[in-house]
């Protein structure tokens, strides 16, 4: 499993408030903390109504490299989204060899055959797609032959669980053979638990320090003791789901060996009777025996007997005449 801590621009253009998110972020046990980068000139349109926003937000390069080297001084794992081709540049310069893809830019082939040229590792949210644009999508990734995954993601800011359709995971693995994560817009962690159950082997959550800090995502961002359970309990949710084939382990082996029944005789048997039903009882052992199992009951069924056998002994086929 790895595990997304999206603090994207929830730190306001504050970096001592981005170092931190970075904190509390791999405290709470997140593999990779990742940020936004851009040149809002070639990411927005100045008439947009978000241009000032991503302008303020926005941190300098010289910054970036500082929250990396950051990052790693504190044992985890910078990742970024790049929105245009000068910030897939800057993070190949920072030695950044995976990179995160946003929805939008899911079908920006300028900006993924930059990426991909680079041998970067692509995490490449698939919110809004159609499975055509998917399927283009993954193709266009195999052919440049590039390291990737796809992640579900529902582009609603926050997304309504009714619209979640987490189904969609195992579908993917299996339409399109590569590893699958789940980028969660909802509330709380309960769907990037779903998602982990279903095969995603990637979360990425939106993270804060702060649900009441302005501007980013703050307001639909997890804290820090959320972050740390869904890593915890994610963790053992994926242990739960194990190697998807069956394997009895040891405790599992000697509670079989208690609860599984074994055949004793019912009654006294005489010595060259043949056994019918009444003559059998089915009953768990007090102890691990070498009787018969339930299994072997009919073929037992008018078996001559070699001995007198008591009320309660344990029937073995060395009791038997043709009990073999």
């Amino acid at each position: 499993m790895e595990y997304i801590a999206e603090i994207g621009n929830n730190h306001n253009g504050d970096i001592v408030l981005a170092k931190n998110m970075v904190d509390a972020a791999i405290g709470s046990g997140a593999d990779y903390v990742k940020f936004q980068i851009y040149n809002v000139d070639k990411f927005v349109e100045k008439n947009s109504i978000y241009f000032d926003d991503f302008s303020r937000e926005a941190l300098t390069s010289d910054e970036f490299f500082e929250l990396k080297n950051y990052t790693e001084q504190q044992g985890g794992t910078f990742l970024a989204t790049p929105f245009d081709n000068d910030s897939a540049n800057l993070l190949s310069e920072m030695g950044i060899h995976t990179v995160k893809i946003a929805s939008g830019d899911m079908n920006n082939w300028q900006l993924l055959r930059v990426i991909a040229k680079k041998g970067n590792r692509l995490l490449v949210s698939i919110g809004g797609a159609s499975e055509e644009e998917v399927s283009e999508t993954v193709g266009f990734l195999k052919s440049s032959g590039a390291e990737f995954a796809i992640l579900h993601c529902i582009i609603e800011y926050p997304a309504n669980i009714t619209n979640l359709y987490l189904s969609q995971i195992p579908l993917l693995r299996c339409r399109y053979d590569c590893r699958v994560g789940y980028s969660d817009h909802s509330l709380g962690i309960e769907a990037s638990l779903g998602a982990i159950a279903l095969g995603a082997e990637i979360i990425e959550k939106h993270f804060t320090t702060d649900q009441r800090l302005p501007g980013g995502d703050n307001g639909m961002s997890i804290l820090p003791m959320e972050l740390e359970r869904l890593v915890r309990e994610g963790n053992n949710i994926n242990l739960a789901i194990g190697e998807g084939r069956k394997v009895l382990g040891l405790d599992e082996k000697k509670m079989k060996s208690l609860i599984r029944r074994e055949i004793f005789a019912g009654r006294e048997i005489q010595r060259g009777s043949n056994l019918v039903d009444d003559d059998l009882l089915l009953l768990r052992p007090s102890a691990p025996g070498d009787g018969l199992g339930p299994d072997n009951y009919d073929r037992l069924l008018g078996c001559r007997v070699k001995c007198d056998i008591a009320t309660g002994q344990l029937i073995t086929l060395d009791l038997l005449d043709n009990g073999d």
